[in-house]
């Protein structure tokens, strides 16, 4: 009997603490959905934000240097791409993930990254975060498709 009373208070810790291991593991699985879908769930609260009439204004000015230095810079040709285009799209906040897209001046604002889904039918909020290569004659449209497919 005194071997059974050693060994239960010798092995007793490790066997909670297996316990308590067994049951986080348990409810992690339980709600692995959950966990996996709060990214998507925290963007589509916070969405875009509202600025000032100051801020606007700057974010006008720049948008016109941007057009004029995307129009020079040869990236577009028209409506079209002029050459093929690789752009990294980082992950986080649909405005993060956009301005990657923006920085390679395929679009000049959010804004206009979401004027652009709207009309052809897809989700602002869907752009994914990955490389993507751009072909010549690639439209705004068929870029805005291809991130959010």
């Amino acid at each position: 009997m005194k071997f059974i009373k050693d060994f239960i208070y010798d092995k007793n810790d490790i066997v909670i603490a297996f316990l308590i291991l067994v049951l986080a593991a348990g409810l992690i699985a339980w709600r692995m959905d959950v966990i996996m879908s709060y990214p998507q769930t925290l963007a589509d609260k916070t969405g875009p934000t509202k600025t000032s009439v100051e801020e606007m204004d700057e974010a006008d000015d720049t948008d016109a240097s941007t057009k004029n230095a995307t129009s020079s810079d040869g990236i577009w040709s028209g409506d079209a791409l002029a050459s093929d285009v690789t752009v990294t799209v980082q992950a986080g906040a649909a405005m993060t993930a956009v301005q990657s897209l923006v920085d390679a001046g395929l679009f000049s604002s959010y804004e206009d990254f979401e004027k652009v889904c709207k009309s052809a039918g897809c989700d602002p909020l869907n752009i994914k975060a990955t490389t993507f290569t751009f072909g010549a004659g690639a439209t705004k449209a068929d870029i805005a498709k291809t991130v959010t497919n």
